[in-house]
């Protein structure tokens, strides 16, 4: 099946008084129609970088893309012009972002927020737009949709604000989706309602999804692929279950171990020993080797590239080459509960 969206040595520099950040360096990935793609790791490793730069929304300045692909049903987003992103943005890509108070306009009222995006991409009349508003606040499942499109940001729950933001940006049937960290400030009941909403949709819609997230937790039954960050980078791209089953960079096990687990016995708390490294002073060679138990000569001199890893599984790791590499036991059992 032809990609959807497939982005290419993607490199986003940021340009400040103290010197060059390599927010994003380097990143590829591909993402066909109907499929889900999820974007894991710490804060500060480029993912939120990344879904902006998706739609050219990066800050600038200071940030820019210096080089790469972003190529989009085979146009490339780097070299669109304004007209042509306007088309785009908010049409055939939406994007939901962290927090739904400061995504919603406090002065207009919810069904103007949805209707208004119906205006701009459908050329739709203003009782047009209104209806289709209405009837995307209720194919989220907010009851009494006629009431709440009525309503002001501040006079809905941060479920339903998360909720009326989902409908804003399916209101133009758009063929992507992008999440970013869309749970972020909700609670754990509201966590599984907007997440169990997603998933539907994506079923119902046919949409392609991109869900950036911290918790791996998160993306464990709702995603399709997983793509591991790390400083900037790409150090893991693998389908979900084999990612769960078998993870093949140091990183990655890591964070798996780092998962809170109900029963101790089976897994004990761990943290990743070290801290990400300062943008402005990047280490030699694999950027993760000054946190990894594993980092042997060569991780000090070159970076690695991505490798397979089996069961269609890539990682940035030279313990793949170097010598035989078995996932870590307590990972695997991890996985499987």
């Amino acid at each position: 099946m032809t990609a959807l969206l497939e982005v290419n040595d993607l490199r986003v520099h940021l340009f400040t008084g103290r010197g060059v950040v390599r927010a994003v360096d380097g990143i590829g990935f591909s993402l066909e129609p109907g499929r889900s793609l999820g974007i894991v790791g710490e804060s500060g490793c480029g993912k939120s970088m990344t879904a902006l730069s998706l739609l050219r929304l990066i800050p600038q300045p200071p940030a820019r893309i210096v080089s790469g692909q972003i190529l989009f049903d085979g146009a490339d987003v780097v070299t669109m012009n304004a007209a042509a992103l306007r088309e785009l943005r908010g049409n055939r890509i939406a994007m939901i972002y962290q927090d739904p108070m400061t995504t919603l306009n406090p002065v207009f009222n919810i069904g103007e927020q949805i209707a208004e995006s119906v205006r701009l991409h459908r050329g739709a009349a203003r009782a047009t737009a209104a209806a289709r508003a209405i009837e995307m606040l209720r194919l989220v499942g907010i009851p009494d949709p006629v009431r709440v499109a009525s309503a002001y940001p501040h006079q809905l729950s941060g479920g339903m604000r998360q909720r009326a933001v989902i409908a804003m940006a399916l209101a133009c049937d758009p063929r992507l989706l992008i999440a970013d960290e869309p749970t972020t400030a909700l609670d754990v009941t509201i966590q599984a309602q907007i997440l169990e909403l997603l998933r539907r949709l994506q079923t119902e819609l046919g949409m392609a999804v991109i869900l950036i997230t911290h918790d791996l937790g998160v993306i464990a039954d709702l995603v399709d692929d997983v793509v591991v960050m790390y400083a900037g980078k790409v150090v893991e791209h693998a389908p979900v279950s084999r990612l769960f089953a078998a993870p093949a960079h140091p990183y990655t096990q890591g964070l798996l171990r780092s998962v809170p687990s109900l029963d101790s016995r089976v897994h004990r708390l761990r943290t990743i020993e070290g801290a990400v490294p300062s943008p402005f002073a990047m280490p030699s060679g694999c950027p993760f080797q000054p946190r990894c138990a594993h980092a042997m000569d060569v991780c000090h001199e070159l970076e690695p590239s991505l490798t397979p890893a089996g069961g269609g599984a890539l990682a940035a790791c030279w313990l793949l080459t170097q010598q035989p590499h078995a996932p870590d036991a307590a990972t695997g059992a991890l996985a499987r509960s």
